[in-house]
């Protein structure tokens, strides 16, 4: 082999090695930053090697909702942080003792995404103390109440419908899930999907309207959404509102003690 071609040789390995490098780096930037911004621990192996590495894009893509989302959604995380990771195996996801498990999204980002805004919603409502079931849920709007141990609604998904007029959300032929705790991570995912003009994540909905047409039938929980559960401001791009006579309305029930 000639001086000239191992030259080539060796900056092409040095080259590689340097990218490499870099992408290491930045990989590990990023689950410093969500942990010390939001307060998430990314896990990238378990016990039971059921994890798998997370792709820098993934990382990005978590941080930047969560940004998003906003401190009221991540902030109590910060004083007692919490485990995400991937499963190798895909399917669905899940939250609970402290563990967000999110099933292999293969390449779909777009499945990281929505898995994630749901279960991270379970996070959120469970360490500020379910605020949703203990003061809000039973209000006009939202229309919850107990039978006992169980959580009924008018328009439950899986129960047949109650005559009347009710607000409702698109889970299930335009029904609410089916307990209040999932009715919550539903209306927030579809709350972040209709500002954001995500018509795709929101079937099976007539994608031929606007995704915000969904505040028109349920305005009590996408308010809620806004000013109560992320609490975003004014400013904020995901910020929308109604005709005003509805947010008076809706701002009544919430003020409700």
């Amino acid at each position: 082999m000639s001086k000239q071609g191992g030259l080539w040789d060796m900056f092409r390995r040095l080259s590689g090695d340097e990218r490499i490098n870099r992408e290491a780096l930045a990989h590990a930037e990023a689950i410093g930053a969500i942990a010390t911004t939001y307060g998430l621990r990314i896990l990238e192996n378990t016990p039971d090697q059921g994890a798998r590495p997370w792709r820098l894009a993934e990382l990005r893509l978590i941080n930047e909702t969560l940004g998003l989302l906003g401190p009221a959604f991540y902030s109590p995380f910060l004083t007692r942080p919490f485990d995400v990771w991937i499963d190798r195996t895909p399917g669905g996801g899940g939250y609970g003792n402290g563990t967000l498990r999110i099933g292999d999204p293969g390449h779909d980002p777009s499945l990281l995404y929505r898995v994630f805004l749901h279960e991270g919603t379970h996070a959120s409502n469970e360490y500020r103390g379910w605020p949703y079931e203990r003061q809000y849920c039973m209000r006009p709007g939202f229309d919850w109440r107990q039978d006992g141990r169980n959580w009924v609604h008018p328009r439950q998904q899986g129960r047949a419908p109650e005559p009347g007029e009710w607000e409702t959300l698109p889970v299930d032929s335009r029904d609410v899930s089916v307990a209040p705790g999932e009715d919550l991570a539903e209306m927030v995912r579809y709350f972040v999907h209709s500002v954001r003009d995500e018509r795709a994540y929101l079937w099976p909905l007539d994608q031929s309207l606007p995704a915000t047409y969904l505040w028109d039938t349920s305005p009590t929980r996408f308010i809620f959404v806004r000013d109560v559960f992320l609490a975003v401001p004014d400013t904020h791009p995901w910020y929308r509102t109604l005709d005003p006579d509805v947010e008076e309305r809706v701002a009544q029930v919430l003020r409700t003690s």
